[in-house]
């Protein structure tokens, strides 16, 4: 890690720039001011090979040629534990330069972006630095490898009054707004009925599954809508078919069910139909080939990131965050461990998933990028080590 600046005796003193850095440091923990109209809230991103970052949601903060910007946020500095894959993001993207240590960016900009899913096992370490600086964080999903190493990312934003999110684009496509609104008015959730495009379970069925959780959230607070076990049965849960069952808690002592097919080739990237009594039964859907798909789905999360960032609110709260993650963690062990059976949320308690790697292949699956180019268990020893 960088030494920091010490002040006293023998102490050269500050220099003009060290002084107007420390000011701009002091600025953002304050929280984003646009002092113009033009001004971009800046983000420092911690990156590794299969991020989004990389591949897409850069184009949208720092356009390559050709592109158009459609957020207002711009990406200036980027770390990754492998510096050629540092180099090559600032190469691709105009405008960002690498820092040597991770560190050096807390402070240096007014939001981050954790989106290094080799080291998803590690992400409370990479995480922790900004948390407890008070930055505005983005983790992407799946989040976490443990519900203990998600509830320590939590805590940590606790401490530290930082604004923290873990989301699926899924999340703020219209369908789940309009599927919240109506639940509202149901008195009554008898179930329902969901669908997932995906490629692997890890990678793409995580976004069916917070699609389902977004679409309950508000109903948890009225004491309905908590997930209390899952079960997954799928031949192999690096590729389509499977088929989730929910058990959530509902009013007064009593359970719905809720099913979660994932699939390939359906008409429509996500679905859900709310099952009622004989008011009726409600439905949402994410489809194919929306107008303007981007903007539809990638960029309104980025746009909910940069609100995050200026008005340092977070659009969930901790609780929503360990909800997904217990969901999602729930149907892995029981794709991989209860062949299928239900698994509680006691039952994730003290479990831990493998993070993306090589031995986890079979054959050419998964294919999503995440599994092409892990860091191997020596890269994540060396990784833990530096972080620590």
């Amino acid at each position: 890690m960088s030494p920091r600046r010490k002040q006293g005796t023998g102490t050269p003193p500050p220099t003009t720039t060290q002084v107007a850095d420390d000011a701009r440091t002091a600025d953002r923990r304050a929280g984003f001011g646009r002092k113009q109209p033009s001004d971009l809230v800046e983000v420092g991103m911690v990156v590794g090979h299969g991020s989004h970052s990389h591949q897409i949601w850069g184009d949208t903060m720092n356009p390559t040629p050709g592109k158009m910007r459609t957020t207002g946020m711009i990406m200036t500095k980027v770390w990754s534990f492998r510096p050629a894959f540092a180099r090559a993001f600032a190469e691709k993207y105009p405008g960002v330069s690498v820092v040597k240590d991770i560190d050096d960016m807390v402070g240096a900009v007014d939001g981050v972006y954790i989106d290094a899913v080799p080291a998803l096992s590690l992400y409370p370490l990479l995480a922790r630095p900004f948390l407890l600086a008070g930055m505005p964080t983005f983790v992407n999903r799946p989040f976490c490898t443990s519900v203990e190493k998600g509830r320590q990312m939590v805590e940590d934003a606790r401490r530290g009054g930082a604004p923290l999110m873990s989301n699926s684009t899924w999340e703020f496509a219209e369908s789940v707004g309009d599927l919240q609104a109506k639940a509202a008015q149901m008195p009554a959730i008898l179930g329902y009925t969901a669908h997932n495009a995906m490629s692997d379970y890890y990678s793409h069925g995580v976004h069916g599954v917070y699609y389902i959780a977004a679409v309950l959230r508000q109903e948890r607070l009225r004491g309905r809508g908590r997930c209390l076990a899952a079960s997954y049965l799928t031949p192999d849960w690096r590729t389509a078919p499977g088929a989730l069952s929910y058990v959530h808690e509902n009013l007064n002592g009593s359970v719905f069910y809720g099913q979660l097919h994932l699939q390939n080739g359906m008409d429509g990237n996500a679905y859900m139909r709310l099952l009622g009594d004989h008011s009726g039964d409600f439905e949402g859907k994410i489809p194919a080939s929306p107008g303007w798909f981007r903007y539809n789905t990638w960029n309104a999360m980025q746009l909910v990131i940069q609100e995050m960032i200026e008005t340092r609110t977070a659009p969930e709260t901790g609780d929503d965050i360990m909800e997904k993650a217990y969901m999602f963690l729930m149907g892995f062990r029981s794709a991989l461990e209860n062949k299928g059976a239900p698994v509680t949320r006691r039952e994730v308690e003290g479990w831990e998933l493998f993070p993306p790697s090589r031995r986890a292949k079979r054959g050419s699956e998964p294919t999503d990028s995440a599994f092409q180019d892990p860091y191997s268990p020596r890269e994540l020893r060396d990784l833990e080590k530096y972080l620590s």
